[in-house]
């Protein structure tokens, strides 16, 4: 571990309204942290004193109930930052966060996110913006995944939208490999259940697997699933 090499985050407009000795000075605070798959990045009411942007890899966000059910709110991926309400308001973490791929972050102190936010009207305002985009990431997801619709429609919806914001490779293969179970603690059924209508998708031309990578070969007809 060290300090980033760079400090950017898209969702924060990199960090552009900043000067260059505040830049200078979160770099020389900041930590480069490198996380495997699975890693746990924060938990579901821990302090959190950084704010985490990550440079590589994706992540999820989600909470337990009171039965130690998952259930996945967000994914986020690279450029999106991860711990801001918390670093505004002093409160645990709402939710906890888990590196879905080997994963990269930048890792800034609170002490000097929270100095640039008091002097700095503009980094203000990209901070509070950031804030209103993840409200309205939550509402699309919320469109996306949690209308009264059947599970067939929302998987169809999910893997579009894993399309959408993880792209896929050349032969068609979604680039964030999602696991079974996380399809299903996303769209509240059995990994069972999944694993026959993925099954059902294959037979259809829809997609193609392999082991547990998962191949867009029509995305029209997934489109026209999801409606």
């Amino acid at each position: 571990m060290g300090n980033c090499n760079e400090i950017q985050s898209k969702q924060l407009k990199n960090f552009e309204s900043l000067s260059v000795e505040a830049r200078e000075k979160l770099a020389l605070h900041s930590e480069s942290v490198r996380l495997p798959k699975g890693s746990i990045i924060f938990e579901e009411e821990q302090s959190l004193s950084k704010l985490y942007c990550i440079q590589k890899g994706a992540c999820k966000f989600s909470k337990v109930d009171d039965n130690g059910q998952e259930h996945i709110l967000r994914f986020l991926g690279k450029g999106e930052v991860m711990g801001k309400r918390s670093i505004l308001t002093n409160n645990g973490a709402k939710v906890s966060a888990v590196a879905l791929t080997d994963t990269e972050l930048c890792c800034l102190d609170k002490g000097d996110i929270i100095e640039n936010l008091n002097d700095n009207p503009r980094f203000c305002q990209d901070f509070l913006d950031a804030l209103v985009e993840d409200a309205n990431i939550n509402d699309h997801t919320r469109i996306v995944f949690c209308v009264h619709k059947g599970i067939k429609q929302r998987l169809a919806q999910l893997l579009l939208y894993l399309l959408d914001k993880y792209g896929m490779d050349e032969d068609g293969k979604l680039l964030l490999r999602l696991k079974r179970e996380d399809m299903a603690a996303v769209l509240g059924t059995s990994q069972e259940y999944i694993i026959n209508l993925l099954k059902s998708f294959k037979n259809f031309g829809l997609i193609n697997t392999i082991k547990s990578e998962i191949y867009i070969l029509s995305r029209g007809g997934l489109e026209r699933i999801g409606i």
